[in-house]
């Protein structure tokens, strides 16, 4: 299948450093490299009473990365996942994702949670992640907008084993210093 890619939104620019991710977070693997495909996630905050939010942690991962961490996942949690998304494309009458690629609007298409539409900026949290190759983001698998609500939901649906894998994740390559790490994590890390 061909791809369809677009130039790398802003959006998923590394906030660090003000442009695109060039290195995989676990094995630091070069990312712009036509051919090399990789996710970037991002947890957002916004605040109530500003038009303004900030990154709570940011990350690319090399598909080859990416598939090993979801090895860490139990089945059950990776099949409750399949199920909660199955159960949102029947809710959709099982209608294709398609976006029109002469009208595609990143902004737009990230403003809404991708599986309840509520706007983004009406949330305390969302995350954002995309596809991407080299130095554009693939379109076939359209970038998403995830809402706290969605959030929790997944969440619940994880088992205490994927759910102890993620937070080994977080600790080992997203963590910040110990003294500050409850203030920024209070609550568990939930990666997609």
């Amino acid at each position: 299948m061909d791809e369809f890619w677009a130039d790398i939104p802003e959006q998923f620019y590394s906030d660090a450093e003000g442009k695109p991710f060039e290195k995989c977070v676990v094995c630091g693997k070069d990312l712009l490299i036509d051919g090399t495909q990789y996710v970037i996630e991002k947890a957002m905050k916004n605040y109530e009473g500003y038009d303004f939010s900030s990154t709570v942690f940011e990350y690319a991962m090399c598909m080859d990365c990416y598939a090993e961490m979801q090895k860490g996942m139990s089945e059950e949690s990776m099949l409750r996942l399949q199920q909660y998304y199955q159960n949102f494309m029947e809710q959709r009458g099982n209608q294709p994702l398609t976006i029109n690629l002469h009208t595609f609007d990143v902004n737009e298409w990230l403003s809404k949670c991708f599986f309840k539409e509520k706007p983004v900026k009406e949330m305390k949290e969302f995350q954002l992640i995309g596809q991407f190759n080299g130095k554009h983001m693939v379109l076939n698998t359209p970038p998403m907008a995830i809402g706290e609500e969605v959030m929790e939901e997944m969440a619940e649906l994880m088992s205490e084993k994927t759910k102890g894998e993620m937070d080994r994740f977080r600790k080992e390559f997203l963590g910040p210093p110990p003294e500050i790490e409850e203030l920024i994590y209070g609550r568990k890390l939930f990666l997609l």
